[in-house]
């Protein structure tokens, strides 16, 4: 690990990092965890490893404004939420933080959100790494499947339904709010603590031909399992759920849901429903995959709608 921080670094991993998640080491089979040069886990036999690795950079990820305990359980759940669209059990967390300075109160903040998150997802942070520098924070984080039980976004097949999870754009709206400083929280927590479906991927992992966790924006994302699955989708967009009635483009794809978008055959429709209920999720069908190999988007008129992108990286 590098020494960029003034403080000592084994010193600040030791007081604000080295109990994260403790509770849940041995329920992931975890032998050594922070404090040496690497981890040791157990491996698990007929299981295959999913692993995904996501950065946020302050302005472009997360707004300077926020607490830094938001910003900790935020980076994390975004992590996490690609793992709940492969169906994955979630094992273990990595992270690795760059900091401007050293300031306790803003370490101790931070991670009480490492362990808020933790403790909702009952997974322990077993390493990671301090540097100094531009605030920017990176988790990986490591889940488990049966052997050939991941959702992959390459399967779906033509003629599937097509359904998202929850609701699309309150993340902009609480954005938007937070930005604005409009005085009010109606939608602000949607995106300063969204939620990883981990329940709902395991549950899909028996029906659901494709997934992809909306993260750049539902069409954008939905695109995705378009291009790797070589189909085409048809989406209505008045059957898009949202909290508000005008569904404009720009409040459906601009991203920051971290609802699941997924494919199912027709004859899986009663048992995904029995699964929103049991789960207490709600579940809408918005389309269905075709052979034409486009996305294409109807408004309430049937009409063809004009598609722009959702968010970029670069």
């Amino acid at each position: 690990m590098s020494k960029d921080i003034a403080l000592d670094e084994h010193l600040l991993i030791q007081k604000y990092f080295s109990d994260i998640g403790s509770a849940f080491l041995a329920e992931r089979n975890v032998e050594i965890t922070v404090g040496d040069d690497a981890s040791v886990i157990s491996s698990s036999r007929n299981t295959q490893q999913i692993n995904s690795l996501d950065t946020s950079i302050e302005g472009v990820h997360f707004l300077s404004s926020m607490s830094s305990a938001d910003i900790a359980y935020r980076s994390c759940v975004i992590a996490l939420s690609d793992l709940a669209a492969c169906g994955a059990r979630p094992k273990w967390y990595s992270i690795a933080i760059t900091l401007p300075q050293v300031e306790h109160s803003w370490l101790n903040s931070f991670s009480i959100g490492l362990q808020k998150f933790s403790d909702e997802y009952r997974i322990p942070l077993i390493g990671g790494d301090t540097t100094k520098g531009k605030l920017s924070i990176t988790v990986q984080v490591m889940g488990e499947v049966d052997s050939n039980k991941a959702i992959l976004r390459s399967t779906a097949k033509e003629d599937q339904l097509i359904f998202v999870s929850g609701v699309i754009g309150n993340a902009y709206l609480g954005l938007k709010e937070l930005s604005d400083n409009l005085g009010t929280d109606s939608y602000s927590k949607a995106y300063l603590e969204p939620k990883a479906h981990i329940d709902l991927g395991l549950k899909l992992s028996d029906i659901a031909s494709a997934c992809i966790d909306i993260s750049d924006g539902l069409l954008q994302d939905l695109n995705l399992i378009c291009q790797s699955s070589n189909v085409g989708a048809e989406i209505y967009l008045e059957k898009i759920p949202t909290s508000i009635s005008e569904k404009s483009l720009e409040l459906i794809n601009s991203g920051d849901d971290y609802e699941l978008c997924f494919t199912v055959d027709e004859d899986k429709y009663d048992e995904l429903m029995n699964i929103s209920k049991t789960l207490n999720i709600p579940i809408t069908l918005i389309g269905k995959t075709s052979f034409s190999k486009d996305l294409i988007l109807y408004d309430a008129d049937n009409q063809r709608v004009e598609l722009n992108s959702g968010y970029s990286h670069f």
